[in-house]
């Protein structure tokens, strides 16, 4: 089968890369649970709001849109464990991240130095060059013709399901704190660990 995979969320902790920024440099002392949203501008850090802001702005630009934070994240054990035991049994693996498109090399040598497998890698967020849009992960899951892929953000889920409405094993959801009250449709999976996802998708060759 060919499966697709977000990255942050999924396989990189970039959370606990901003975390521990914001705790050495604000003096605070949160865990990645202080991600409630997605949004990292919705979060609560500290009763200022232009401070609150101000943090927010900093784990954007010293984390998110920083090739070299990005090189140095740590994984997901479990989820790379899972996507090695994928790729042995056959399966193709396609990452899809919606990081900023400067950072794909950063993003294909993260991978590589954490002996992460993949067929392809695709990084479709903002190119950075006027009048030249991001692809978006829907149109990609459908060129790609996936038969499953899963995220940390339903919204991504909703535009594969726009672009393609049948998928072989489905669209999912991995539960993370900043998810936890995000509603998906009933035609989509949620899950909690990577051996439910396993026991879904099967190790069997294809």
């Amino acid at each position: 089968m060919k499966l697709g995979f977000d990255i942050d969320g999924i396989t990189a902790n970039m959370a606990k890369a901003m975390v521990e920024l914001i705790n050495a440099k604000y003096n605070l002392n949160y865990d990645v649970n202080v991600f409630k949203d997605h949004n990292i501008h919705k979060n609560k850090y500290v009763e200022d709001p232009e401070l609150n802001d101000e943090i927010a702005m900093c784990m954007r630009n010293e984390v998110i849109e920083n090739p070299e934070a990005v090189v140095n994240l740590e994984v997901y054990e479990d989820g790379v464990e899972a996507i090695r035991r994928l790729s042995k049994s056959g399966h193709t693996i396609h990452h899809i991240t919606s990081r900023p498109a400067v950072q794909h090399d950063a993003t294909v040598e993260w991978l590589r130095n954490n002996f992460i497998p993949f067929d392809s890698v695709h990084v479709v967020g903002k190119s950075g060059i006027k009048g030249v849009s991001a692809v978006g992960k829907g149109r990609l899951g459908r060129s790609l013709n996936l038969d499953f892929y899963i995220d940390d953000q339903g919204r991504h889920l909703d535009d594969m399901y726009r672009y393609k409405n049948r998928w072989r094993k489905g669209l999912a959801l991995y539960t993370r704190p900043w998810n936890l009250d995000e509603a998906i449709d009933s035609k989509m999976n949620r899950f909690d660990n990577w051996v439910d996802v396993i026991r879904h998708l099967g190790i069997q060759k294809r």
